[in-house]
């Protein structure tokens, strides 16, 4: 005999079934929640997708989805549903669905992540110029967790954020940088003229010494006009005295010494120490 649960979920297995493998989470997700009960929450990596923020791609792909309900709720069990229980749920609403706050989605994917993973998505909390959070109120929030797993990881990561950085690649540069001894540079730094007039924002930069670092990605070598628009930009800031460095993936894939080589040459030249 099926339960009340069961019948809930006729949309979205009917829709597992059409779709195959090719239905997105988001579209597993709406189907699922046309009955979902009303303490019933999305959470997890399935959360995330739903809210936008940044997941490496085995968690952005996996089409299980994550259900969060009150601990004294039965949790749901079926196949592709993965069921939690929480004491405490902060929700909101996304595209319709429920879902629990972002600071609690970045709470719950924590013990998912390699740590570089969980500070690119601490700087996603961060990111752009009107940022949603923080990163002192990441490092109060992840302060308050104790005995849950994941929060060391949590506090590492809220004291590596930083506003305004625009992709998980500047992150893992930063990170990288930043490892091997060198000093941090500040993130998506401003460039001005002598009359104080805009040059160019870079993702990484060393004020002091004029030296930045720039991430290039594919979009920066297919795109004709992006391209040519590079170049330019490029003159532009050397122009102003400032030494680039541009790095692109595979800077960052293989191994990654000709990197930290050509910043510590960079540094170097203009007189860093450390």
């Amino acid at each position: 005999m099926s339960t009340p649960h069961d019948r809930a979920a006729l949309p979205y297995r009917r829709l597992r079934a059409d779709h195959a493998q090719s239905a997105s989470v988001l579209e597993l997700a709406t189907a699922y929640s046309q009955r979902m009960p009303a303490t019933h929450v999305f959470s997890h990596a399935t959360a995330a997708v739903i809210q936008g923020m940044w997941l490496p791609y085995r968690l952005e792909t996996d089409r299980r989805l994550h259900v969060s309900v009150p601990q004294n709720t039965r949790a749901p069990q079926m196949v592709g549903i993965v069921g939690h229980k929480r004491e405490v749920l902060v929700t909101d609403r996304v595209e319709g669905l429920r879902v629990t706050s972002l600071l609690h989605t970045w709470i719950d994917v924590a013990p998912t992540l390699t740590r570089v993973e969980l500070v690119a998505a601490s700087d996603f909390l961060c990111r752009g110029r009107n940022p949603i959070h923080t990163p002192e109120e990441l490092k109060v929030v992840a302060a308050e967790l104790t005995g849950r797993r994941g929060c060391r990881a949590l506090r590492e990561a809220a004291s590596l954020a930083r506003a305004a950085v625009d992709s998980p690649q500047e992150t893992k540069t930063r990170l990288f940088i930043v490892d091997d001894g060198i000093p941090e540079p500040d993130v998506n730094f401003v460039i001005r003229d002598s009359d104080g007039y805009f040059v160019a924002r870079v993702d990484l930069a060393w004020p002091r010494f004029r030296v930045c670092v720039e991430y290039e990605g594919d979009g920066h070598r297919t795109d004709p006009k992006q391209f040519r628009k590079d170049i330019t930009r490029r003159e532009r800031v050397e122009d102003q005295g400032w030494r680039m460095v541009r790095i692109t993936d595979d800077d960052l894939t293989y191994g990654g010494q000709e990197l930290l080589r050509r910043v510590r040459a960079a540094l170097a030249a203009r007189g860093a120490r450390w």
